[in-house]
């Protein structure tokens, strides 16, 4: 994914709306999230992560006794593209964040509407409200909005990428944002790399652990590699965490096998995980491995023999050789 394309692009118009910031505009750029806020911070611990044709590829450090932690190894992987796709939208938003607002509400702030110099006949705005409650104990609401609508008929502004945020500031709050890929399509102003369908994000960075949740809602062909799933991550300041996901692999007899981890880890990238199989084959069935900091496997218990190359028992390692991380959920 390399851009929020051109729609990003336009919004470099809003030079036009020079002037200059108040400490009250600050207030409400303050809302809107940051790529810290968004990031999935695994630890690539001391593996080799070979990727080839965007599949995982053989990567396990040739001193695995038990074999390479396919499903840790996996999740570097996933956590890159989730980041990529965070990327994506604040590229959107960080553009905001170089201009002064075209309109300024007692609770609000408006950019443009600017016209859309890539997608002739569409416009852009971007609102940001601030909800003030009446017990000045609890916290300051903000709602923002990324608007475009067709100018023909005075058609109504539609959202490409809408969100709310609770807290004194984006470092010490919580929101969630969802973004509206297929009306950026609807609208004439999608790019090659546009993908398609909704991604919705929620973050909370006002309690430890810090927590991130990516849900697919659509199949995102393309641009987006990653499948339609919830995708959660739980990261502590330690380097701690928990990470929730889902990849695909080849299968030996041909077709893609479909593993959904819940893993736990140290700040080393030493884990647990429990892991559900959808095989290409058709076999289903439920899993669980220990792994140390270069992703080998120290520990496997697998009823379905999947770990095992279809053999059974496959039980190898020892129980107390998992590093002392939590279960994950």
């Amino acid at each position: 994914m390399r851009s929020p394309s051109r729609l990003a692009a336009t919004l470099l118009s809003l030079a036009a709306g020079c002037g200059t910031w108040s400490n009250e505009d600050v207030r409400f750029l303050e809302a809107l999230p940051t790529r810290e806020d968004l990031r999935v911070e695994v630890p690539a611990g001391t593996a080799a992560v070979a990727l080839a044709g965007g599949r995982l590829a053989a990567a396990a450090p040739l001193d695995c006794g038990l074999g390479g932690a396919d499903a840790w190894i996996a999740a570097r992987k996933t956590s890159t593209e989730i980041n990529a796709s965070v990327d994506w939208v604040i590229g959107l938003v960080d553009l905001v964040r170089r201009y002064p607002p075209t309109s300024r509400l007692p609770d609000g702030r408006i950019w443009g509407p600017f016209d859309d110099d890539k997608h002739p006949g569409r416009e852009i705005r971007i609102v940001i409200m601030r909800a003030v409650p009446a017990d000045p104990a609890a916290p300051v609401e903000h709602h923002y909005a990324f608007e475009a609508r067709e100018k023909a008929g005075a058609a109504p502004f539609r959202p490409v990428l809408a969100g709310w945020f609770v807290g004194a500031t984006a470092a010490r709050g919580r929101g969630s944002l969802a973004l509206y890929f297929e009306t950026i399509w609807e609208l004439g102003m999608a790019d090659a790399d546009t993908p398609r369908g909704e991604m919705d994000v929620a973050y909370d960075r006002s309690v430890e652990p810090r927590t991130v949740h990516l849900a697919l809602l659509a199949p995102q062909p393309g641009s987006v590699p990653l499948q339609q799933f919830d995708y959660a991550y739980s990261g502590f300041q330690d380097g701690r965490g928990l990470f929730k996901y889902l990849f695909q692999k080849p299968a030996a007899g041909g077709g893609t096998d479909e593993l959904t981890v819940s893993a736990s880890f140290a700040a080393d990238g030493a884990g647990r995980g429990f892991i559900s199989l959808a095989a290409a084959s058709g076999a289903t069935g439920t899993f669980q491995q220990c792994w140390d900091a270069g992703a080998c496997l120290t520990y496997v218990d697998d009823p379905t023999g999947y770990s095992c190359g279809g053999a059974l028992p496959c039980l190898r390692g020892a129980a107390d050789s998992c590093p002392p991380v939590a279960p994950p959920p």
